[in-house]
């Protein structure tokens, strides 16, 4: 079942007596989106527009000249993202039967579980964490860092609610869909990551999607240790713009004796990157880009902890999946 809290927009544009109203979801609900328009302006007078650009989590809020509040569909807030606008997130819980689910697999899990989950399901994790404690199981759920809203969560960039308990856990339970915040944890925290899925229905082990990645990553990073060319991206997006971290690559290049020039792009696309004819290119933007998209480039294309790995800032075998400099908050 799937609750995209209408009703608590509706009382929000009420009491914040909100004229223009912008609505942006992600691409799995945008199907929803006249719905919800029109079931806004009914309820309210306002006047509904719709953000149809992509939006990957977030960290992609967008706004319009006009706008009084923006209605972000799908997402819990980032806490140390401070929006230009009036926002209001609707994070659309959704539930299933996660006893069932558990119990189907409660041979494969491990007697010290970490738990972790995306921001529709993590109203789920109090019953997960009793279910498991009924069967024997130590049970721990971390607190992430100011860039997580909730204890337990993850974003495809962030995995510090697990690696908070890394120390304390054998393995992980993820509950959501996909497999890119699993994979996170798996890469972040170097423990086993078993995945509820609660669209399909079945328990996926990460271990080999994991090793498959880090092969696809060793070989863009050997690639790249013959580059002297670089790129450094920055996205626009609000979320993404680490514009601190981008320097910072940059300079560590040109110590090398390297080329390296920031570039600045709305959007991370490879042909973006074909008129600047560089070799390599490392982005400060979402981690998501390098890993997911990485091997579709004509170049290689790391995240900022592969650059440090290749030039011999840290060693090849202390494999991270992100980094963040204090005081460089996206934004």
């Amino acid at each position: 079942m799937m609750d995209l809290q209408t009703e608590r927009a509706i009382e929000e544009i009420r009491a914040r007596r909100a004229v223009v109203v912008g609505l942006q979801m992600p691409e799995g609900l945008k199907v929803r989106a006249r719905e919800m328009a029109r079931e806004l302006e009914d309820a309210t007078g306002c006047e509904v527009v719709i953000v149809g650009d992509p939006c990957y989590g977030a960290c992609d809020l967008r706004s319009f000249e006009g706008m009084d509040l923006l209605v972000h569909v799908g997402h819990a807030p980032i806490p140390d993202l401070k929006p230009k606008v009036p926002t209001v997130f609707l994070e659309v819980r959704m539930d299933f039967d996660v006893r069932t689910g558990l119990q189907d697999v409660m041979d494969r899990i491990a007697s010290k579980v970490g738990l972790v989950a995306t921001a529709q399901h993590l109203h789920l994790l109090p019953l997960i964490e009793r279910v498991l404690s009924e069967n024997g199981r130590e049970v721990h759920i971390g607190k992430g860092d100011a860039r997580t809203a909730s204890p337990g969560q993850v974003l495809g960039c962030n995995v510090s609610s697990a690696q908070a308990v890394e120390g304390s856990v054998e393995q992980f339970i993820f509950l959501g869909s996909g497999y890119f915040h699993p994979l996170a944890v798996a890469l972040g925290t170097g423990r086993p990551v078993m995945c509820l899925d609660p669209y399909r229905g079945v328990v996926d082990d990460m271990q080999e999607m994991r090793d498959k990645v880090l092969r696809q990553r060793y070989a863009a990073m050997a690639k790249a240790q013959e580059a002297k060319d670089w790129l450094v991206l920055v996205c626009d997006r609000p979320g993404q713009r680490r514009l601190t971290l981008a320097r910072k690559c940059r300079d560590m290049l040109r110590e090398k004796g390297m080329k390296a020039e920031v570039l600045l792009l709305n959007e991370v696309r490879a042909e973006a990157l074909l008129p600047y004819r560089a070799e390599a290119a490392v982005s400060t933007a979402c981690p998501r880009l390098a890993i997911d998209d990485g091997p579709y480039y004509p170049i290689p294309l790391l995240t900022p902890w592969e650059l440090e790995m290749v030039l011999g800032v840290r060693e090849m075998n202390d494999y991270r999946l992100d980094q963040i400099l204090e005081g460089d908050t996206p934004g």
